[in-house]
Formats: structure tokens, C-alpha cells, sequence
């Protein structure tokens, strides 16, 4: 089904690659778009597919394909087409409300709003797009594609730019604009995309395993970058289940709060972390696996655990193969999680320590558990601190938390003065920590360090405890 025959511009703009027509209020190609998917959806064939010839596709309210094996689609689009190539049919979204619908794509069972709605979507594919964002929320949250109640989804050759219409500072760009949200017990493939500049998350993996099925997700060769704006501004942020993330590159991210506070949470590569809605139960991250994934120049720490809340961590997290450079704060920062294996991670140039694994924190009870069952095996973590200066106190690998073993590898500093015997800095260290609002002291106990190669750093060792 070709899309063209369906649209309604009027005569003064007819169909081009012209980008003025991002300008022009009566231009408006979602009611024509919705028309081809309905005409395509009543085809008898097993999928049905609509094609969206080379051009420029005014979207005022999101498309909503919600029928069961439906393909948008539009010619191939390489990973490096320019914005508004005109060889590729570009979606540039001018929203009427940008609270409610600052996107192109939305798909969701229940906005169908009928009696025989089912419980899910299934088989729906989105491939071969430009995404130009124009605006988004600053109060309801809501993303350039959103896929939620969609089973084997996929979203496929997409670049995602977010391009205002009017020139803004990150500062001020909408503060809840994600790039591509999987959500409500969605599942499928994220494949060959690119997101570039969107304010608050690129990729949001965000379905409550307490509430939804969570069937597995597939994150491959993505590129997520430049993410900046307000608030959190995170490449890519998981609170749900059952997810694997591989071959990707995630750079130069960062957060640019409107108070301009230092240290704010975010500007982070990914960040995987609990999350305590309304009303509803906890939503803990599980059976994460992330592989063959390069973190670097993010103005946060390349890789992020958390939680805020009591008695939640993540937990079955799976690390292969991951390299994490030149982010500002630290490679690997683990703040909450169990069941934790991290092999052959590379941590190198990051502003302070390659990987700190720290259960202190001052919000929550002292006895909170944050932080047990870690295995870092094979790291290899070199020249960080470089915020702070790499002299003889600067830490490879730093351990404020219990139940941590770390198994082989080698932390190193670059000797660039001909003194081979010089010690540079500290390779494992290992410290007690205050934790709960009371400041409660706590010291490592059941950690192991063995097999670690010290390259122009210190032994391992268990530093003096600066709280005594």
C-alpha cells in the first residue's frame, strides 16, 4: 500500500522533500497516513504493508498502527544519511499538543477504543526511517515512537533527530521527551537505530516487571548520542526485564539542568535502576545483559546501577565484553544491585575511579541492603582519575560494599617516567563507609581479590578508614 495516494496537501504544498513545509500550518499528513493503514489493515494478506515513498511527511498527531502484523516502511536508510536526505522518507513531527503527543509513532492496544481491543499488538514492524522531532512534553512524559502492549515488536533503520523548529539552548529543551520507549509488557527488536539529541533518555526500557509480562527485549547495533537536556538526559535507561544489549556505542551525553547544579543525576551512558511509581508495585530491572557495548565521553559515568528504594536493587546483571572511557565521573558505578557479573570490562581515562562499588548512601536506613554477590572477573582498568590527577592516591578499582570478588585482570597506570619501580597510583582498594542518616559505619567483610596484575599501582589492599 503506497501512502502517497492518501495524502491531502493542499495545492500550494504539494508532496516534497521540502523541508519549508515543517513551517506551514496547513500541512498536515497524519489523517492521510491513517487512512493507508486502514486500507492496508482490511488486505487479507498474512502482512500488510505501507510504504512511505522518499520525502518529507508532516506528522501534527502520531501514526497509530494497531493492527497485528503491519509493516511501515520506507526506502533503506543508511547510518549515515544526512538529516532530511532526500533519497529517505523523513517523519518530522509538528505536535498540535506537544504534552500529549509530541511523536510519530504510537502504538497501543487500548487506543483503539473499541469493544474487542485485545490484550496486545502483535507483529508490528516500523523500519527504514528519519525521525525529526520538532518539540515534546515538559510536563507528561512521552517519546518520538512509543510501542506499548506490542508483542514482537520491531524497530528497525531508524535516525532519530530531535531538530526545534526554533534554535534552544539543551537547558531548555522539553524535559520529558524520549527518544524510543518500550513499555506496559511490550517486547521485540531495537535494531540498526540512531538517536541523536533528544532531551531526557534515547532508549527507555521502562515495562514494571511486577505489573506486565515482560517479554524479552533485543537492543543490537544502536547508536545513542548526544542525548542532552533538563533532566536525567541518559542514553539508555532500563527498569524492566529480560533485555539484551549488544554491539552498541553510547557518547557524549549530558545533562543540562535549568539550575544549573553540579553533580545532578544524569548525563549517564546507560542506567539501570528501580523505580517506586504511584500506586503501584516497584519496578525491579532482572536478567539484564549487556555485551560488546562501548560507553565513552558521557558527561556522567559510562554505567550506572541504582536504587532509591528500600529493600529493591537490580539483580541478575550480566556485563561481556563492555568498554567504558572518558566519561566524567566513573566507568562502572555500582550503587545497588546482586547478583552482578561483570567480565572482561574495560575501564580507561574516566574522570574518577575505573569502578567504585559503593553501598553508602544517606536516604536510606543504614540496614538497607544495596549491594552483595558482585563478580568483576578479567577487568581491565588504566589511567582513570584523570579529573582529580592520576598521582599515587588515585584508585583503580575502589570498594565501599561487602560480598564483592574480583577475579584476575590488571589495573594500571601509564608509566611515563622511566622509573619502572614507580608506583603511580592504588589498584584495588577496599573501604569501610557510612551509610542510613545516623551515619553508621560499616566495613567490607566476605570480599576477595585475587589474581589482579598491578601495573605501576599498588597491591590490593584495605585502605585505613578515614571514619575512625
Amino acid at each position: 500500500m503506497d501512502v502517497l495516494p492518501y495524502l491531502q496537501r493542499p495545492t500550494e504544498w504539494p508532496f516534497s522533500a521540502d523541508p519549508d513545509v515543517d513551517d506551514s500550518c496547513t500541512v498536515d499528513d497524519s489523517p492521510g497516513i491513517a487512512k493507508a493503514i486502514e486500507c492496508a489493515a482490511s488486505l487479507s494478506t498474512l502482512r500488510r504493508t505501507v510504504y512511505f515513498p522518499a520525502g518529507r511527511y508532516v506528522v501534527r498527531t502520531p501514526i497509530r498502527p494497531h493492527y497485528d502484523r503491519l509493516t511501515l516502511t520506507g526506502p533503506e536508510v543508511s547510518a549515515d544519511a544526512a538529516s532530511g536526505d532526500p533519497d529517505t522518507a523523513t517523519l518530522v513531527a509538528v505536535p498540535c499538543n506537544p504534552e500529549q503527543f509530541p511523536g510519530v509513532i504510537q502504538i497501543d492496544a487500548a487506543l483503539r477504543g473499541d469493544n474487542t481491543t485485545p490484550e496486545v499488538i502483535n507483529d508490528v514492524w516500523i523500519r527504514n526511517f528519519q525521525v525529526a522531532l520538532t518539540d515534546g512534553p515538559r510536563s507528561n512524559a512521552n517519546s518520538g515512537i512509543r510501542v506499548n502492549r506490542c508483542s514482537s515488536c520491531l524497530v528497525e533503520n531508524v535516525i532519530m533527530r530531535y531538530e526545534p523548529l526554533v534554535e534552544e539552548l539543551p537547558s531548555c529543551k522539553p524535559s520529558n521527551l524520549d527518544g524510543i520507549t518500550f513499555s506496559l509488557g511490550s517486547g521485540g527488536t531495537i535494531r540498526n537505530v540512531i538517536v541523536d539529541g533528544v532531551p531526557k533518555g534515547g532508549i527507555y526500557l521502562s515495562s514494571n516487571p511486577a505489573v506486565h509480562g515482560t517479554p524479552s527485549i533485543e537492543v543490537e547495533n544502536c547508536e545513542l548520542k548526544n542525548i542532552n537536556g533538563p533532566v536525567g538526559a541518559t542514553a539508555l535507561k532500563i527498569i524492566s526485564a529480560n533485555v539484551t544489549v549488544r554491539n552498541c556505542e553510547i557518547h557524549h551525553n549530558q545533562i543540562h539542568p535549568t539550575n544549573g547544579a553540579i553533580g545532578a543525576n544524569g548525563g549517564h551512558g546507560i542506567q539501570i535502576f528501580t523505580q517506586a511509581p504511584l500506586n503501584a508495585p516497584v519496578s525491579v530491572p532482572e536478567d539484564i545483559r549487556i555485551e560488546n557495548t562501548y560507553f565513552h565521553h558521557n558527561a556522567g559515568s559510562g554505567v550506572v546501577l541504582a536504587s532509591a528504594t528500600a529493600g529493591y536493587v537490580p539483580t541478575g546483571i550480566r556485563f561481556y565484553r563492555v568498554k567504558s572511557a572518558y566519561n566524567y565521573y566513573y566507568g562502572v558505578h555500582i550503587q545497588a544491585g546482586t547478583d552482578v557479573e561483570m567480565k572482561d570490562v574495560w575501564a580507561w581515562g574516566n574522570g574518577s575511579y575505573g569502578m567504585y562499588l559503593t553501598a553508602k548512601g544517606t536516604q536510606l536506613p543504614a540496614s538497607t541492603f544495596r549491594i552483595g554477590d558482585v563478580l568483576l572477573e578479567d577487568p581491565h582498568v588504566f589511567n582513570n582519575n584523570l579529573k582529580f590527577g592520576s598521582g599515587p592516591n588515585s584508585v583503580g578499582i575502589r570498594i565501599e560494599a561487602s560480598d564483592v570478588t574480583v577475579l584476575g585482570g590488571e589495573v594500571a597506570v601509564c608509566n611515563e617516567n622511566e622509573n619502572e619501580n614507580e608506583v603511580l597510583g592504588k589498584s584495588v582498594q577496599q573501604m569501610c563507609w557510612l551509610a542510613g542518616p545516623d551515619d553508621t559505619l560499616f566495613y567490607p567483610v566476605n570480599n576477595v581479590v585475587s589474581g589482579v596484575i598491578a601495573t605501576n599501582t599498588s597491591e590490593p589492599e584495605i585502605g585505613d578508614c578515614p571514619y575512625d
